[in-house]
């Protein structure tokens, strides 16, 4: 079954699409959301490569207890966003999970405590900018990690 886009996407509790309203100037408050423990906000540019598209395979997934996590293009071609709910045990849902195939023109803002996948590219190296609320107690204190005991596979 086909990955359906991004953009056509209801991310509900999940995340939010990070796109202007109408054409027109939007603000967007979940991007710069302070984290709720002593910290700052941080902007870096990650460099993944591309996996075969055919063969993808989700080996864990993560989430940042104290800070959203935001995933602008800056030179990309697809990308999947696989996102998951959190179990009232703080485990990721797997009976929930969702995933889409985004752009180059999708960026989204994935909210507070929801798992998702790492940032996983297809077509060609990319540059995506990612910002986030960076905990002062160091990045151990930033995210979470849950490894899977059977990896998800997706294929586009």
């Amino acid at each position: 079954m086909p990955l359906p886009p991004l953009a056509a996407a209801d991310l509900a509790s999940l995340a939010t699409h990070v796109r202007p309203a109408d054409g027109k100037f939007t603000t967007i408050p979940e991007v710069l959301e302070k984290g709720d423990v002593p910290g700052h906000h941080a902007f870096a540019v990650l460099c993944p490569q591309p996996v075969d598209p055919e063969a993808i395979s989700i080996t864990f997934l993560e989430r940042h207890p104290h800070s959203t996590q935001t995933f602008v293009p800056l030179k990309v071609g697809r990308w999947i966003v696989l996102l998951a709910p959190t179990l009232g045990d703080g485990t990721p849902d797997l009976a929930n999970i969702r995933a889409f195939l985004a752009g180059p023109e999708d960026a989204v803002c994935i909210h507070r405590n929801v798992w998702h996948a790492g940032l996983t590219v297809l077509d060609r190296p990319a540059e995506v900018g990612m910002l986030m609320w960076r905990s002062d107690a160091g990045p151990a204190a930033d995210g979470i990690v849950h490894e899977l005991e059977v990896p998800i596979v997706l294929s586009v």
